[in-house]
């Protein structure tokens, strides 16, 4: 069986035996595209204007026919019967899945995704079993390391789902009254983006419930410094008014302290999220621009080397 995770650094095995090189290839790359875009067939030209877009059509058509002889070469080395995944009809190219194949990201998907209407307090222990074993499918964003603009917007799709997903066990386990598992999901959520001050809010009312109060505020404490020092914002008045209730004793929640109705919005100021989605713009448009600096030095290399190669 033909083993691809995708989630974290990348790995693709047949029968146990990993594929070399993967997924730092170009043609490896491609075989991405074609699992993250398995339910459709893609026109060749389609897929050249995707990966080779800086280059003239018939230049971009050569290279991918390039790589495509090294893919189903690189599979076939490896003993896997390349027909059985790649479909190449027509003009079309896509990932056929006829023979016997894993894929993480379709696992997770199919999990999240088929209890996605349901609320966290109308999970089953059975379904909330379920989508823990999705989100340690899980073990980084989507194909780190690559920085193609054909791969980021399923990352942040993804990452999305993950963190929407682990939210949810982190209100069905406040609910639950297993404090400890969902405080274990509240930071695996800060792991990925420590501004979510819903987050900490919710922490700290499990520090309560479970008798730690000084975590509880301590909880406040990372919250304010984080926002602080990455947003340049104090956390809103619910957080503050929680916070002053908890240090003078006055919190003594009579219900279940999580919020867990489909009518249950995230409160974060509109200046926390537009300052956090300005940062994240910020990051990405560095590693855009640096990616295009390498891009240009490559092609300058290969450019003096066809140009040595004809004298």
């Amino acid at each position: 069986m033909l083993e691809v995770r995708l989630f974290g650094a990348g790995q693709a095995r047949y029968r146990g035996q990993p594929l070399p090189g993967f997924p730092n290839r170009q043609f490896h790359s491609l075989l991405c595209y074609l699992l993250l875009n398995r339910y459709r067939p893609h026109r060749r030209e389609h897929l050249a204007a995707v990966f080779w877009s800086d280059y003239p059509t018939h230049v971009s058509r050569k290279y991918l026919r390039d790589a495509l002889w090294r893919l189903r070469t690189t599979l076939q080395s490896a003993g896997v019967p390349a027909d059985d995944y790649l479909s190449i009809v027509d003009g079309c190219v896509s990932f056929s899945g006829v023979g016997p194949y894993s894929l993480d990201v379709e696992a997770f998907e199919a999990t999240v995704t088929h209890y996605h209407d349901l609320a966290s307090h109308e999970l089953l222990p059975a379904q909330a079993a379920a989508l823990a074993e999705a989100v340690d499918l899980y073990s980084g964003d989507l194909l780190e390391g690559i920085y193609d603009d054909w791969c980021l917007y399923d990352r942040e799709r993804l990452r999305l789902l993950y963190l929407s997903t682990l939210g949810k066990l982190l209100v069905f386990h406040g609910i639950a009254g297993s404090y400890e598992r969902g405080l274990a999901y509240g930071e695996r959520i800060l792991a990925h983006d420590d501004t979510r001050e819903k987050v900490h809010r919710q922490m700290m009312q499990l520090y309560w419930q479970l008798g730690e109060r000084g975590a509880a505020l301590a909880q406040y404490k990372r919250c304010a410094q984080i926002l602080r020092e990455t947003v340049g914002i104090q956390p809103t008045k619910e957080t503050q008014r929680l916070y002053q209730q908890m240090i003078h004793g006055h919190y003594s929640p009579s219900t279940p302290p999580l919020k867990c109705g489909r009518a249950a919005l995230d409160r974060e100021s509109l200046p926390t999220l537009a300052a956090r989605t300005l940062q994240r713009l910020r990051r990405l448009e560095t590693t855009i621009e640096e990616a295009q600096a390498e891009l240009r030095g490559l092609q300058n290399l290969l450019s003096r080397a066809m140009a040595e190669s004809e004298r």
